[in-house]
């Protein structure tokens, strides 16, 4: 009892949550009931129990609140200044406003004792590491019962027999109106209901009270394990080959909305599926027999499951099963075993409560087979991947479900056999229609064998469903009158007719018709009207009390029909049409159209064709139907009785229109462009809110810590600084000198010296003047005395150069020679390796023929031992290679005594066709003597099947003064040109195809240009920096002024030489923390260039970070 007890009047709704709270403080009852507040002040539980903490903890918590709703993420700042997370019953008792609500909503009785709000709402097994339970688990649970007991059956206790009798009475009165429209209503009061029932009928059954014990610590169980759901991307780490498996139900559950059409809802459902399917994954679809017990009550919502189900196995590809009974089923567990998913997709919450707890019995049981499960709230796709939030199975998942095993299986079997005995054996409408479903269903199957001898061929599933559902519909609806008006004659004692319908309110019979014939009408339309045109006009109104409970009996005609259809076989039925049978929306606008516009003289006219099929479908209604007396199919309406009636309109809203009108703005390009329409447009004045909250204020670069007076850093000042050029001491630039020394090293390594000085360029006039072009000339005819010198100088330099590597060569040549005749492979390879690095062509002709004769020799020697025998034709493959390069990349260093030894050994390989074509002087012919030798195999043939990765391409054989180590090709010359511009590009080519090289090309500009210019290399990886810095490195010389250097790195783990280099390499997340910082913008501006290095990759987060 409450110190300060609320009166009887009070509903909290005029206070606010501080007064409230101050209101009840002084006791500790009080204190408990919002007690879950303290989260935000950062007190425990404990600590707002005891009664010296002071009222203002809580009052400050809940001020916090009131100002800063936390929404999405229920996060909030408590009065300490730290980021605390909300409980989520603090944010439910925030949202009602009032001690009363929150009793109200959880059950209490307003005087109890609100001290076991907060108990209720512990849990026994939060010990993440999986720990075994506490010794006073059985003290707990009795105390869990009893709360629970107190919970659900309270209320019930207090009601007589005679209420129950009344409630009854008043809903067989009333009928059971769950349409479309009215469902969502029902089902958010069965949300908070559907646990009292169960309560209700298990309050004296010990067993079902131990299960609603079990469901409760259950459900808190969930919600702990979904709280702490990580959002992540699905597809990233298991795409074509893993297995997930989605839940039908849940499936369901995502894309329902309110009053949804059928075909909108399963194009959501196959777009969704289709997303899977397109970016590789591989899944399958489950739905539980059980699950459907859920449904039996809501029509609407059995048949959307049964045509999910059909829809799914008939039109698409995706693998279904429906086999099993519930997820604690043994078939079910053998199946998981085989193909242990990955993950599973399950919905958290379901229509009711009860569908909530049977999806959380399924998420425990998939979390504990070591299954993670994915929620399908908050799911998200783009182009490359799906985000959703995971939840990882854990040890504790394991531990829970095994301790708690028989309570799981106590509390599903509970659950379905109450499902099962609580479904509704017969209907009422109106207020003495009575529909039973047994007869309902034995009239579908006579109705279904009728017209299966109509149409013995078969035909469309909409046909088939719309003549099923409309003399199904008139049949029953006809017995069911028959029967009220025998049963009130009985009644009353009389003998004439008993006009039922007009002391009722029931739909007469021939309006039903009326309604059946549309219905037909519709289909029709359906057949031969474009999606677009269906939906033309948006009717705002709704059925009449007299028609919904005509159509929800049809709801239920319709389910089992489609189960009835669906158990037939031998019968062809086209089933592509399953996902639109019917179109609510077009009925309604037939409807309006008939009660409206028909009667005014605008009169439909029917083609040929939809009046043909209208007339077939009412001629086979009136066949299924004949006793009922379902008319002509023309006039379509007989009776007068409205079907629509418009909707209450809202309430007019009393907020006032803000003034639309355009900011003023000052532009020349917007003035030269509306020219004198401004004058006529409304603008602003200076001082509307709306302008003057646009004025810019001073700006205030906060640079310090306010607190300690330290300069403010960023990430880039929080990675270490490995050395910086700047530096003075001895020892860092020591360091620095090894390190270049070693980046030129390995870059020499990779490509061998290939080392140029980059001189910066002067600015140049573009266009030459003709003072310019005399000068020019002057120049070209008469050379200096320094330019001669220069170019005497340079003839010596390259006279040096070439007679060192001829030095080299005459040291090497031996040596590979001999290393060729003992192993081919690794000898050739050594000649590669040097003819990479050599500059000059003689001594690069020299040694391509060196390696011409060792090869041939240990050709000639090789056929020698053979014999007879096969024979390794690797060696000819090499051979051959060497008269390849020769003829192409040195034929104007051939002689006449080269081209003979070319011959020679064509002619020895057995290609005399090709031998003759070198040299006409060929001594030995085609004899016994170098037959041995010969390959065997035509010289066209031999180079095709033996030669296809050595063959040359076709080439341009112009250099290209921008480019000195290759030949670019035509594509590779238009990027050069791109780069010339100043444009961007993007080069899509296969691998060391030469795309790389522009990068370089665009750093050699910038390099000539200034000293500011900077170039920034974005690499994927960090693996790849050390190797583009050393070939940086090994291309490129700059003399630069003191302070300044020519590369720099910058990572998370090190960085050097960032702010004062003119090539930087960087990873894509540190490049974002430069172009993002505001003390670096200056910098920023110095960039010219950014090359992404395999920029397909730059998105994926495991490659940066890795």
């Amino acid at each position: 009892m409450l110190c300060q007890p609320i009166g009887k009047d009070f509903s909290g709704e005029e206070y606010t949550d501080i007064k409230l709270v101050s209101h009840v403080m002084n006791c500790n009852e009080g204190r408990t009931a919002v007690s879950p507040f303290a989260c935000l002040s950062g007190n425990m539980d404990t600590d707002i129990l005891q009664a010296t903490t002071p009222n203002n903890v809580v009052l400050c918590a809940i001020g916090t609140l009131a100002t800063n709703i936390p929404v999405p993420f229920y996060k909030i700042l408590d009065n300490k200044g730290r980021r605390m997370p909300l409980n989520a019953y603090a944010l439910d008792f925030y949202k009602h406003g009032s001690l009363a609500a929150m009793a109200t909503d959880n059950g209490f009785q307003k005087q109890s004792g609100m001290a076991s709000a907060e108990t209720i709402f512990e849990e026994d097994v939060s010990d993440e590491s999986g720990s075994e339970r506490d010794s006073n688990e059985e003290d707990e649970t009795k105390f869990m019962d009893s709360c629970m007991e107190d919970r659900f059956l309270s209320s019930e206790v207090e009601e007589s027999e005679e209420e129950e009798e009344e409630e009854e009475e008043e809903n067989r009165s009333s009928g059971v109106l769950r349409t479309e429209e009215e469902l969502w209503q029902v089902l958010e009061s069965e949300r908070k209901d559907s646990r009292k029932l169960l309560g209700k009928c298990g309050s004296k059954n010990p067993e079902l009270r131990k299960c609603l014990g079990f469901l409760k610590k259950l459900s808190l169980y969930i919600w702990k394990s979904i709280s702490q759901a990580m959002r992540v991307s699905l597809l990233n780490d298991f795409v074509e080959s893993e297995l997930f498996v989605i839940d039908g139900d849940s499936l369901l559950l995502m894309w329902l909305y309110e009053e949804k059409e059928y075909l909108p809802f399963f194009y959501l459902v196959e777009c969704f599926l289709l997303d899977f399917t397109q970016k590789g994954a591989k899944y399958i679809i489950v739905l539980f027999k059980d699950a459907e017990q859920l449904y039996h009550n809501y029509p609407h919502m059995l048949f959307l499951h049964t045509t999910l189900i059909q829809h799914l196995k008939q039109n698409t590809d995706i693998d279904i099963h429906t086999e099993f009974f519930n997820c604690l089923s043994p078939e079910w567990q053998i199946f998981l075993k085989e193909i242990y998913p990955y993950f599973m997709i399950i919905s958290d919450t379901g229509l009711t409560s009860l569908q909530t707890d049977y999806l959380q019995i399924l998420i425990s049981h998939t979390l504990s087979k070591k299954i993670n499960v994915v929620l399908t709230s908050g799911q998200e796709s783009d182009t490359l991947r799906v985000h959703g939030y995971h939840v990882r199975s854990m040890y504790m998942h394991r531990n829970f479900f095994q301790q708690r095993q028989k309570d799981f299986q106590c509390a599903l079997e509970t659950l379905v056999k109450y499902l099962q005995n609580s479904q509704d054996t017969t209907l009422w409408f109106y207020k003495h229609l009575n529909l039973s479903l047994k007869s309902l269903q034995e009239e579908v199957c006579q109705t279904v064998l009728l017209l299966k001898r109509m149409w013995p061929e078969g035909s469309n599933i909409r046909q088939v469903f719309c003549v099923l559902t409309c003399a199904v519909g008139l049949k029953m609806y006809s017995h069911m009158l028959e029967n009220a008006n025998a049963s009130a004659k009985e009644k009353e004692g009389k003998t004439e007719h008993f006009p039922l319908e007009e002391k009722t309110g029931a739909l007469a019979l021939e309006d039903a018709a009326d309604l059946c014939r549309m219905q037909c009408l519709s289909v029709a339309f359906l057949f031969h009207l474009p999606l677009s045109q269906a939906r033309i006009r948006i009717t705002h109104s709704h059925w009449t009390q007299q028609v919904l409970p005509f159509i929800i009996m049809q709801q239920q005609c319709a389910y089992f029909i489609l189960k009835q259809l669906t158990e037939e076989s031998g019968w062809r039925l086209n089933l592509t049409s399953l996902p639109d049978l019917r179109d609510k929306s077009l009925l309604k606008d037939l409807a309006y159209y008939y009660e409206t516009e028909y009667c005014t003289g605008l009169d439909l006219e029917l083609g040929k064709d939809l009046k043909t099929e209208y007339q077939y479908l009412c001629d086979t209604v009136t066949t299924l139907a004949a006793k009922c007396n379902f008319g002509v199919a023309f006039p379509v309406r007989h009776t007068s009785q409205p079907f629509l009636e418009e909707k209450q309109k809202v309430k007019d809203s009393k907020e006032e229109i803000p003034n639309i009108r355009l900011i003023p703005l000052k532009s020349d390009v917007v003035k030269d462009y509306a020219g004198a329409v401004l004058e006529d447009l409304p603008f602003l004045n200076s001082d509307d809110p709306a302008v003057t909250s646009l004025i810019k204020e001073k700006e205030f670069d906060e640079l310090r810590h306010w607190h300690s007076g330290k300069l403010l850093s960023d990430e880039h000042d929080r990675a270490p600084c490995s050395h910086d050029a700047k530096s003075r001491e001895p020892e860092e630039r020591r360091s620095i000198q090894k390190l270049q020394r070693f980046y030129r090293l390995y870059g020499r390594s990779l490509e061998g010296d290939i080392s140029m000085t980059v001189v910066t360029q002067a600015d140049v006039p573009l266009v030459p003047t003709s003072t310019n072009a005399v000068d020019v000339h002057r120049k070209k005819s008469h050379k200096s005395k320094a330019e001669i010198i220069r170019e005497e100088n340079q003839k010596q330099r390259k006279a040096k150069q070439e007679k060192k590597k001829q030095e080299q060569w005459e040291a090497l040549s031996m040596l590979i020679e001999n290393e060729i005749k003992e192993d081919v492979a690794f000898g050739i390879n050594r000649l590669e390796n040097f003819l990479k690095k050599c500059q000059s062509q003689s001594v690069k002709f020299s040694a391509e023929m060196a390696g011409l004769h060792g090869c041939f020799d240990v050709w000639k020697e090789h056929c020698r031992k053979q014999g007879k025998k096969s024979k390794d034709l690797s060696i000819a493959v090499q051979v051959m290679r060497r008269i390849h390069e020769l003829l192409e990349k040195y034929e104007e260093l051939l002689q006449k005594s080269h081209r003979q030894m070319l011959a020679k050994c064509l002619n020895y390989l057995g290609f005399e066709n090709l031998a003759c074509s070198l040299s006409s002087q060929i001594t030995e012919r085609n004899n016994e003597k170098i037959a041995k030798y010969a390959t065997e195999v035509g010289a066209a043939r031999f180079q095709l099947q033996y030669m296809g990765s050595y063959l040359f391409r076709d080439e341009r054989s112009d250099p290209d003064p921008r480019v000195r180590h290759f030949i670019p090709d035509t594509w590779q010359r238009e990027l050069l040109d791109i780069v010339d511009n100043n444009e961007s590009a993007v080069i899509v080519a296969p691998t060391s195809s030469g795309k790389t090289y522009a990068s370089y090309y665009c750093m050699e500009k910038v390099l000539k240009q200034s000293n500011e210019g900077v170039v920034v290399y974005v690499s994927p990886t960090k693996a790849l920096i050390n190797q583009v810095v050393a070939t940086i490195y090994n291309r490129f010389t700059k003399t630069l002024p003191d302070g300044l250097t020519l590369c720099g790195v910058f990572t998370r783990e090190y960085r050097h030489d960032v702010m004062n280099c003119q090539v930087l390499v960087t990873v894509p997340q540190c490049l974002e923390i430069l172009l993002l910082s505001p003390h670096r913008q200056k910098w920023v501006k110095r960039i010219r260039y950014i090359i992404f290095d395999e920029v397909a990759a730059i998105s994926k987060k495991i490659l940066a970070a890795s």
